[in-house]
């Protein structure tokens, strides 16, 4: 069964619950080993499939039972069960090499250390299916050059297909109005990010695959996420190849396979995005060392929201970027 042909076994059900429930008909009948167990509900053996909530930090997990001919079941694990679930389930390369023909695979780059990782890693798997992947990256409008540079550099050395979105506004200019993003209000999650790619793949025919970097070690959070799931603004299947991968592990495959680094590694600073969520002080410190252009233009962006907020909120306390470049100003020895 293709994914049309699951779209077909669930035509009365429409909406994100008929999207949902064909995605995890067609994983189900797959055969992705990695993602089988026992339900602890039913006590037959399905397959592990997260849905995605709104507002829900951690997605409900279900087990789901279906035989591609109408019959579907989903039966959800509670936290306790949820939790058992995800130390016996994994993605093996098997499983890699089926879902590369679920689908045309896109790989999402950054230009981080764990989506090189996962270039290369996928790359490869592809050579071995004979599959040919395509690697996505989304210019925010908000990063370093040097990273925009890279990422087209690196997709070149491996020869694979690169394309490029971004989203139609910019970010500085959009911030101006919108006020700066932060943990409660990522607003550029969605408009430079999501959106972007997801305006691309809906320009695109057919069944897609979507790859990404998460790793369970990333985060407390990412650890509760599973390596396979439907993503509700792609509409698309999603994988996460090197979810298991620790830290360590990611290090050494970067030098095994002497992977070229992201220059901004030497700068001391993430390149990647910098729109100002999950930003500390020591980070907009660097940022003006290494790049006072991007500093000049996020503090123009904090002119704009006339004092009412910063970047930078210490203990109670809005610290305004342009005490940081006039602090940088004065002599060492009058610094406190």
């Amino acid at each position: 069964m293709n994914l049309t042909e699951a779209k077909q076994a669930d035509k009365g059900v429409s909406g994100y619950e008929g999207a949902w429930r064909t995605a995890a008909t067609y994983l189900a009948l797959a055969g992705l080993s990695g993602l089988e167990l026992r339900c602890p509900s039913c006590k037959k053996t399905g397959t592990l499939i997260s849905k995605w909530k709104a507002k829900a930090p951690v997605k409900p997990l279900y087990v789901v039972h279906t035989n591609g001919d109408g019959y579907f079941k989903a039966c959800l694990l509670e936290p306790e069960q949820a939790a058992v679930a995800r130390g016996e389930i994994g993605i093996t390369s098997r499983d890699l090499l089926k879902t590369l023909r679920m689908g045309k695979p896109y790989l999402l780059f950054s230009g981080g250390r764990d989506s090189l990782c996962l270039l290369e890693y996928m790359r490869r798997i592809g050579e071995r299916a004979g599959v040919e992947v395509t690697a996505v990256h989304v210019d925010t409008t908000a990063g370093f050059p040097e990273v925009e540079r890279y990422v087209k550099e690196v997709c070149k050395i491996m020869d694979i297909p690169l394309v490029v979105v971004k989203p139609p506004c910019n970010y500085f200019e959009v911030a101006k109005r919108w006020g700066i993003p932060g943990v409660k209000s990522r607003w550029c999650c969605n408009k430079l990010k999501i959106a972007p790619i997801r305006r691309f793949l809906a320009g695109i025919r057919g069944s897609k695959v979507i790859y990404d970097g998460i790793r369970a070690a990333e985060s407390a959070v990412r650890a509760k996420y599973v390596p396979v799931w439907f993503h509700p603004s792609f509409r698309s299947i999603c994988v996460s190849p090197i979810f298991g991968w620790s830290d360590t592990e990611v290090n050494n495959y970067i030098k095994r396979n002497r992977l070229p680094e992201n220059p901004t590694a030497a700068l001391g600073t993430s390149g990647e995005c910098w729109c100002g969520a999950y930003k500390c002080r020591a980070d907009f410190e660097a940022l003006l060392e290494v790049h006072p252009d991007i500093f000049d233009k996020l503090v123009e962006v904090e002119t704009a929201q006339e004092g009412k907020y910063t970047f930078i909120y210490e203990k109670g306390e809005r610290i305004p970027l342009s005490s940081l470049k006039a602090k940088r100003g004065t002599p060492a020895s009058a610094r406190s």
